[in-house]
């Protein structure tokens, strides 16, 4: 997890890039297809509200977007990601609980 610049610029759109290859502990298809895992992030301004995206594997949304947070809110940024599966696995990549956290101006 990087960002191209800190502080992040306000108004614009922070594209995010997360090399699933981070969290690999849950994983598993589906008829040998389907992906069975999901990794979503999660964004918070300023202690706010919990925003979340997703990021790779399984998505109810058929072509879903890439991720992606708008920067429309000045102050810090936390993002953090979560790998589940059907199975019940999960994990977390949260900068060992500190979360990944940037400044946006």
């Amino acid at each position: 997890m990087f960002a191209s610049s800190n502080p992040l610029p306000f108004g614009s759109t922070a594209a995010i890039h997360y090399s699933a290859d981070r969290l690999t502990q849950c994983r598993g298809t589906i008829n040998g297809t389907t992906p069975g895992w999901t990794i979503t992030g999660y964004y918070q301004f300023n202690d706010g509200p919990v925003q979340r995206f997703w990021v790779a594997g399984f998505s109810s949304t058929p072509n879903p977007p890439a991720p992606s947070i708008p920067l429309n809110t000045r102050g810090t940024l936390a993002i953090w990601f979560e790998n589940t599966s059907r199975w019940g696995c999960q994990t977390w990549d949260s900068n060992f609980g500190n979360n990944h956290v940037f400044t946006v101006q």
